[in-house]
């Protein structure tokens, strides 16, 4: 019996829990402000995990942007219709999809351990490196 509700308030404590745009990290706050001018935000939420904390900011549109909690960097943009806001990505990236692939949009972008992910509208991801310089590509 202890074991289940051990195992229910670990469950509970981990779902992620809504807050107000005010409880973002500025620099995350500053990226919707600058990136996204003409959204509603819908809801914020903030899931924690063991060791850090992760935002996400869901708007009217079904676009979704996650944030770090501590450093409030931007972590993943999946674009509901349209495309990733040219400001939110760096000049490299947005150079090598408009020299490369020139009739997709970039609909997901991605942060991970090794640099960075695209999803683009082709249904193709592209994968760069922290640098910015280009992977691979799957589809």
């Amino acid at each position: 019996m202890l074991f289940v509700c051990a195992a229910t308030a670990i469950s509970v404590s981990a779902a992620p829990q809504k807050v107000g745009f005010d409880k973002l990290p500025d620099s995350s706050q500053e990226f919707i402000q600058k990136n996204f001018p003409r959204e509603k935000v819908k809801s914020v939420e903030m899931d924690r995990e063991a060791s850090w904390d992760k935002y996400t900011v869901y708007f009217n549109s079904g676009t979704q942007v996650s944030f770090e909690g501590g450093s409030g960097d931007c972590s993943e943009i999946i674009m509901k219709g349209g495309s990733v806001p040219a400001s939110a990505m760096s000049p490299r990236l947005r150079s090598y999809v408009a020299s490369q692939y020139p009739r997709s949009q970039v609909t997901i972008y991605q942060t991970t351990a090794d640099g960075y992910r695209l999803g683009l509208s082709d249904k193709t991801f592209l994968d760069f490196d922290k640098n910015g310089n280009f992977v691979k590509a799957t589809k």
